[in-house]
């Protein structure tokens, strides 16, 4: 229905928009003749081709005209040059204009000899236009249509023979050459490749203004390949030195401070680590990810101080500009894209779980070392109401002869020949099928012009029952009236729908648990879900057995049991999500290049997450239970709480405002002189609220609940009825819920002002330098007087080398740029500050639940922003036409004042207090190199290598480690002086002594068992650095092979210098990996076994013996580099004439295969994107992926 609306006002939108005739509007002074072009571009959609060093030389251009047809203006702007220009198709052609051919005086018309031919390039089209003229005299001549020329000449004279795009021909006069044909290859680049504007949002710079380091990508280039799942980020991968994908969250604690790629590493402990996104010119809070990857006109990523300080406090991570598309200067164009994805289900092999007859033989020896022979067996299970597994049946009635090993063999065989992997896949997965289709629409007349696109996005996961499905509007018009005033507007609205069902966790599945039975109907787990706080009401440890729980069933409880397959259709997460996003910026030509911009964006985003578990689910039967209330009379539960569904609703509201003000000038003054000043202010806030209710008894059919008693919930002081019968008779049910798991809320405000100035000069294309300051002012930061007026600031130089003279004939070199810069940006973070932050608990351990209020953090009017002081030296260079180019940079960061936890004087009330308390340190070195490899006879290959490469360093810090056993500092990462930061250590194990306890090596190298108590610990000395969990550094390799009309794209990358924990077999994993039947059993095999065996038993020696020394030993730390073929994209460009048939124009059709190799250079038995870094857990690999794109343009 929402389509259809669109689609209706889609012709009353066109009908506003008055269409004509290519014309164009301007006005400007003393211009560069390369920004007029570029302007004209983006009016009219037609291309400009030239020389780069005719554009550089050109006069700048002072120009007046409304309405004015095409070719006229370019006749105007071109009058006074020595240019000349014709058109063909959509692309303007500029050349060096021609002297007339005229006969020297000294020279007899009998001398002259008449030389005629034909122009063609390597495929035989004739190329008109083609400037003719001689080497060393004057004269000259153009090609015709046909590319036939007829020029004057003497013997011995050389002609030469050029066109934009391709290589000069030279060809010598004698006396039988009246006919000389020209054969010209083609060179690099077009005007647009290499004459580059640079985005910062807050304007817009020449490139050889600039001295920062930034890095573009324009959407050609940004669209080679295909975004399966209409996700921006998925097509920045290896093509912006500086930016590394994030290949494997599982180390990051805080998923709102989290973002898919970092920009020259991160520069914090616990401030935001989220790179800053600018949407056309200014900041969003929309997340990246669901930016339409269709509307990308220009990506830039500004990376050091001078190219992004302009930012002030949130630009320590670097920053992201996205411009999206603009309208054209042309009647209506419609652009089509559509794409499907179809992705299998993972491999479980790479799991490497022990299954079968070996797990069967581990689960037995656990049963009968752990339990049985220790007196909890069968008997006493049975006597206390509790279960037990049909291995530990068959190992009790063994290990009691109540049946002989034949007999066992045979029982045990029945469970170790059925594996659930195939019914788990079946059950729980399905293939996953993306779907993702654009339209849009672009056009619009001098002064007046518009786009709109409509997307929509299908994404079938490959969990069963779990889709996602996103639509996005985007309107983005240009308006220009008064002749001096420029308003552009946006909208962008975005809507989506993410249904997902409770997949259980394979690992924590017996290899011989069914799901279902032969008639279809689920089957209960063994056991059940153990303290799993979602469920709450839980038993403490153990599970009820069979025989009781049918009892309580018939006294009119509810089921307890878990049954994973039927848990998908009872229990359903919903999360929808509503974003709006207004913005208008109007600009004001005080004079030609005095403009005054006023503009705001106002953005506002709801998403509510319901969570609906119906009566027959397990949290829902549990709470039941637990609240029912026993009739005295007959036994039968009274049910509390009302029976029926429960449904969780959170409403998350984002709201944010930036509204600007800023004066920019722009003058060149003369061909020496171009200075460009830029200074405003901004206002911005930020505010967000989270709402959770619950409704009890919920009906979703009638969308109906009941009234329930809100006392009840987390109550301390209320125990159930029947908790003689819930839980085994030597454990218990208890509560794990809280009343916030059901009714919470919270607001968040944080507002900012800030002051910015911003200034370039380049004097006579050769030396610029370039300058910023900012300074920024919060809500909640930075309130002392001595910090509040703080700037952060940059500043810079670059030297064109390339212009001056003594390189002028150099004609092998187009481009050496030598960039220098400094300055500092900042960072925040939103946990601390000048006041002291309460939050409500409600206390539960009286009769009469009370609110009551709790100092969530101290007051510190002394903390300040984070500052990073960033130093850069960059190159950019261009040599042999333009066919090698690209840019090298070293840079160094180091953040000041870095948020840490000092520990405090408890009486204080905290232990620990948020401090301005570390210094750290980035170093990295970015390059990108761009080459073209071969172009000859309509084949192209043209490469792209980007390698980033990042070393971090902790300089100082305070105080970190409070815990108390040093030994436990392996299982997570730490920030300590001299290592990188989230450095990873791994104990120094020396294996199994006598008694099969792990041991490691001390301060002195002796062996130590550790121990919790009696404490038996090792100094931090003592542990051994394994590097990080974050690739250090990424290389990507993209190459294009054109041919006719098809073009083979691939990218391959290589990320590296990371490790991580690969967990070894453990007898107390819930599905232990393969290897586990290798564990001590007896004196003598710590000879040639490291897993440690069985635990002894309570009060025996080694009870308290702790596994660390084993589980993070150094040997179970792996290197994660990996080499990957992350696409192969085969585009079939249809010819023109056959197009043109269909009134279509560069129509397209893409296969492209996603992921279809991965090397792992420690071994491929595991997927370092997919390794839990945390618990050391193989996850399941990527799998490849199949794509067919088709693209119309009409």
């Amino acid at each position: 229905m929402k389509f259809k609306k669109i689609l209706l006002l889609l012709p009353l939108l066109l009908f506003f928009t008055v269409l004509s005739a290519q014309t164009v509007s301007m006005q400007v002074t003393n211009a560069p003749l390369e920004k007029v072009f570029t302007e004209v571009e983006t009016q009219t959609g037609y291309s400009i081709v030239s020389n780069y060093d005719i554009i550089r030389a050109a006069k700048p251009v002072t120009v007046a005209a409304t309405n004015l047809p095409l070719e006229k203006f370019i006749t105007m702007v071109l009058k006074d040059q020595q240019l000349d220009f014709f058109i063909r198709s959509k692309t303007i052609t500029v050349t060096r204009k021609s002297a007339t051919a005229n006969p020297s005086a000294n020279t007899t018309i009998s001398e002259t000899i008449t030389v005629t031919g034909i122009v063609r390039d390597t495929a035989g089209n004739p190329l008109p236009g083609a400037h003719i003229g001689f080497i060393g005299k004057s004269g000259g001549a153009t090609a015709d249509a046909q590319g036939r020329f007829q020029i004057n000449a003497m013997k011995g004279d050389v002609i030469l023979v050029t066109f934009i795009g391709f290589k000069p021909v030279q060809l010598k006069v004698t006396d039988e050459s009246t006919i000389l044909n020209a054969t010209m290859h083609p060179v690099v680049a077009q005007l647009g490749e290499y004459v580059v504007e640079v985005s910062t949002g807050y304007q817009t710079l020449k490139k050889t203004q600039l001295t920062g380091a930034f890095s573009v990508l324009d959407r050609k280039s940004y669209l080679q390949s295909v975004p399966p799942s209409g996700n921006i980020v998925e097509n920045l991968e290896g093509r912006i030195a500086g930016l590394i994908l994030k290949t494997n969250t599982s180390n990051e604690y805080d998923a709102n401070n989290t973002s898919p790629f970092s920009i020259r590493g991160v520069s914090t402990f616990q401030a935001i680590k989220k790179p800053l996104i600018v949407l056309n010119g200014y900041p969003t809070e929309i997340n990246i990810e669901s930016i339409n990857p269709y509307d990308v006109e220009t990506i830039t990523v500004l990376k050091d101080a001078a190219a992004a300080a302009i930012y002030g406090v949130r630009a320590s991570n670097g920053v992201v500009v996205i411009n999206t598309r603009k309208g054209t200067n042309s009647k209506p164009q419609f652009h089509l894209n559509a794409a499907f994805t179809y992705r299998p289900k993972p491999d479980f092999k790479k799991l490497d779980l022990a299954s079968g007859k070996e797990y069967i033989d581990f689960e037995s020896a656990y049963s009968l070392n752990q339990y049985i022979s220790q007196g909890t067996d069968k008997e006493y299970l049975d006597m206390t109401n509790g279960t037990y597994t049909p291995v530990f049946s068959i190992t009790d009635d063994l290990y009691y002869g109540r049946i002989t090993r034949e007999e066992a063999d045979k029982l045990l065989a029945q469970y170790s020949n059925y594996d659930n992997t195939a019914d788990f896949k079946r059950l729980f997965m399905q293939d996953q099928l993306l779907r993702t289709i654009d339209f849009s629409v672009n056009g619009g007349t001098t002064g007046n012009n518009y786009f709109l696109g409509v997307s929509r996005v299908d994404n079938q996961r490959s969990a069963k029952f779990s889709n996602f499905s996103k639509t996005a509007i985007n309107y983005r018009g240009t308006y220009d009236f008064m002749k001096i005033f420029t308003l552009d507007v946006q909208s962008i609205y975005a809507n989506t729908n993410d249904e997902r069902v409770p997949v259980p966790d394979y690992n924590s599945f017996k290899p011989y648990q069914r799901f279902r039975d032969d008639a279809g109907n689920p089957v209960a787990s063994y056991l059940s879900p153990f303290n799993d706080s979602y469920f709450g009401f839980e038993s403490q440890w153990g599970t009820l057995s069979p025989q009781q729980n049918a009892a309580n069933m018939a006294m009119g409880l509810y089921d307890s049991y878990y049954y994973p397959y039927q848990e998908m259709f009872e229990t359903k997460i919903t999360n929808k999500s509503n974003m709006l996003r207004l913005q208008g910026n109007l600009r004001a030509k005080i004079t030609p290049a005095l403009h005054l911009e006023v503009g705001s964006v106002f953005e506002r985003e709801l998403t509510t997450i319901t969570n609906f578990a119906s009566e027959n689910a397990r949290q829902t039967r549990l709470m039941l239970n637990y609240y029912a209330d026993r009739d005295m009379l007959t036994g039968k539960p009274i049910f509390r709480f009302p029976q029926g569904g429960v449904n969780k609703t959170t409403d998350l509201l984002t709201s944010t405002y930036t509204t600007r003000a800023q004066l920019t000038y722009n003058k060149q003054f003369g061909k020496m002189h171009d200075v460009s000043l830029l200074g405003g202010t901004e206002v911005r806030r930020l505010t967000t609220s989270s709402r959770l209710n619950t409704a009890f008894g919920y009906d979703n059919n009638t969308l109906s609940m009941k009234p329930a008693d809100l006392t009840l919930i987390g109550n301390r002081m209320v125990f159930p009825a029947y908790s003689d019968v819930l839980a085994p008779m030597d454990s218990y049910v208890d509560d794990y819920t809280a009343f916030s798991d059901f009714f919470n809320e919270f607001y968040y405000d944080d507002r900012f002002v800030s002051w910015y100035a911003n200034g370039a000069y380049s004097y006579n294309d050769r030396y610029s330098i370039t300058g910023s300051m900012r300074i920024d002012q919060s809500n909640l930061f930075g309130t002392d007087p001595k910090f509040r007026y703080t700037p952060l600031w940059s500043t810079g130089v670059s030297w064109n080398a390339q212009n001056e003279s003594f390189l002028l004939d150099a004609t092998w070199l187009q481009e050496l740029k030598v960039r220098l810069s400094v300055g500092y940006n900042g960072n925040i973070i939103k946990r601390s500050g000048p006041y002291t932050i309460l939050g409500t608990s409600l206390n539960n351990y009286i009769p009469n639940a009370t609110i009551g209020y709790a100092i969530n953090t101290l007051r510190n009017n002394q903390l300040r922003w984070e500052k990073t002081l960033n130093y850069n030296a960059g190159i950019d260079f261009a040599v042999v036409d333009r066919r090698i180019y690209g840019s090298i940079d070293y840079y160094m960061k180091r953040g000041q004042d870095i948020f840490s936890s000092l520990q405090i004087d408890p009486t204080k009330g905290f232990n620990n207090a948020l401090m301005n308390n570390a210094t750290i340190e980035n170093k990295g070195v970015d390059i990108s190199l761009n080459t073209v490899n071969v172009v000859a006879n309509k084949f192209r290959w043209q490469t792209q290598i980007t390698g980033s490469f990042n070393k971090s360093k902790v300089l100082n810090v305070t105080n970190l480690f409070n815990g108390y056993y040093d030994f436990t500092r392996v299982a997570y990462p730490e920030n300590q002086v001299g290592y990188p930061i989230s450095a990873v250590f791994a104990h120094n194990y020396l294996g199994l002594n006598e008694y099969g306890q792990p041991t490691v090596a001390g301060a002195d190298g002796k062996p130590v068992v550790l121990s919790f108590t009696p404490r038996q610990d090792v100094p931090f000395s003592s542990l051994r650095f394994m590097g990080v969990n974050d690739p250090q550094y990424a290389l990507g390799l993209n190459n294009q092979f054109a041919y006719h009309d098809f073009s083979l794209n691939f990218l391959i990358m290589y990320y590296g210098g990371n490790v991580a924990r690969v967990a070894p077999p453990s007898i107390y994993s819930e599905r232990p990996t393969n290897g586990i039947q290798n564990y001590w059993k007896a004196p003598g095999d710590e000879l040639h076994t490291d897993l440690p065996g069985f635990s002894a038993a309570y009060g025996e020696p080694g009870y308290f013996v702790t596994r660390y020394g084993y589980e993070y030993a150094a040997q179970y730390f792996r290197k994660m580099d990996f080499l990957a073929l992350r696409n192969v994209t085969l585009t079939w460009e249809v010819n023109d004439r056959l197009a043109k048939k269909v009134r279509l124009s560069k129509p397209k059709v893409i296969f492209q295969v996603q992921n279809p190799y991965k090397y792992v250079f420690s071994g491929n038995d595991i997927d370092p994107e997919t390794l839990d870094y945390t618990s050391g857990r193989r996850g399941l690999p990527i799998v490849p992926s199949y794509t067919i794109s088709l693209n119309l343009n009409f």
